[in-house]
């Protein structure tokens, strides 16, 4: 491992020794009638060598993999809200412009709710969009370092910002919250052709379907791990479509906790892609992505291990492979933790000039409190 990755790990081990467990609690501002608004931050620090696409060199890297301010809060009885701002990558070497990221604020989420009963929620606002388990997980809960290579593969082509679209959802639970439906319509690419811009495309349209067969999830986003707080066992179908686009997904999601205190998480999602004519960039594919993670509660440790395959139906040249092994330390569960990993990116079809694999190793400190 190269040497940047040795002093960044040993700066990451002095800062959680020498500071306190972050606490779970967060700047909670009450109003009238039982509002409030509360504020906090998700703070992801990386640092990371990979391997440049011809394997000839590598990146070395530290920045901010995420930078966010979050808020939420209740209006009324009724009426809550979420928001949270990114600057994504801030600091990273872009070879493109061969300088760091400056990493502009932005909002990245923000969408109001209104809950008529746990049956029958509206949200409304810029939505990140139920296209598969994996793409509705909360950032600060996922079970690796980061989302699946393809869990975003229509965000860019459908003019989305890293997976939220404007629009709005109905969503709930029946049957004793065993059954969970999410259901919305959303902007998707205004300019899909007609006369005048914008003037052809039709809205873009995602539904979901999770059948709980124990516990249940009523928030709106997902958990890649619960750390033994919780069982849960899930298998869940989306849809997501506009125009000849279309987007079939489906999840098993298993969440066990053991009577040790320890816990095994195994998330299996399957997500096909076609864009046809609406989104040409997506070419039909079959996309996998496997995540499990052994907890144990009394060194806090997790190893944990995450394989994507991306599979071309007609150009194999470009499938690839992710094979990620890795263990976290969660001195405090998600406001605390320090996450290492090794990544092998492959493509087994690449031409013999080429090279067929490419190295990451990668280290990432979190912070939350919210």
């Amino acid at each position: 491992m190269k040497s940047v990755m040795k002093a960044a790990l040993l700066a990451a081990l002095i800062l959680l020794v020498a500071s306190p467990p972050a606490s779970s609690a967060s700047i909670k501002i009450d109003g009238p009638q039982d509002t409030f608004v509360k504020l906090g931050f998700l703070m992801q620090g990386r640092a990371e060598v990979e391997d440049t696409a011809d394997a000839d060199d590598q990146y070395e890297n530290i920045y901010f993999r995420r930078l966010r301010i979050l808020a939420s809060g209740k209006i009324s009885d009724r009426l809550s809200f979420f928001m949270e701002t990114d600057s994504p990558n801030l600091g990273k070497y872009d070879p493109a412009t061969d300088s760091k990221i400056q990493g502009d604020m932005f909002i990245q989420d923000f969408f109001v709710t209104y809950t008529w009963r746990p049956e029958i929620k509206l949200d409304a606002g810029m939505i990140l969009l139920p296209v598969s388990r994996n793409s509705e997980t909360s950032a600060a809960k996922l079970l690796p370092l980061d989302y699946g290579a393809y869990s975003f593969v229509a965000s860019a082509p459908s003019g989305s910002r890293v997976g939220r679209d404007y629009g709005a959802q109905l969503r709930g639970h029946l049957f004793d919250e065993k059954l969970e439906y999410r259901a919305g319509i959303y902007q998707g690419d205004r300019d899909l052709g007609g006369d005048t811009e914008g003037a052809g495309s039709s809205f873009r349209y995602v539904a979901r379907l999770v059948y709980y067969f124990a516990g249940t999830e009523t928030g709106f986003f997902y958990t890649g791990t619960s750390l033994g707080r919780k069982e849960i066992f899930s298998l869940g179908f989306s849809m997501d479509a506009q125009e000849e686009y279309r987007s079939y997904a489906g999840d098993l999601y298993i969440d066990k906790p053991l009577e040790s205190g320890d816990a095994v998480t195994f998330q299996l999602n399957y997500i096909y892609y076609d864009g046809d004519d609406t989104y040409p960039a997506i070419e039909a594919q079959n996309d996998w992505l496997v995540e499990a993670c052994y907890y144990n509660d009394r060194t806090k440790l997790g190893p944990f291990m995450q394989l994507a395959f991306q599979d071309f139906a007609d150009e194999e040249i470009q499938d690839e492979d992710r094979y990620q092994a890795g263990i976290a330390w969660y001195p405090d569960k998600y406001n605390l933790n320090l996450k290492a990993a090794y990544t092998v990116i492959f493509r087994p079809h690449t031409q013999a000039a080429q090279k067929t694999y490419r190295d990451n190793y990668s280290l990432q400190l979190q912070v939350l409190y919210f």
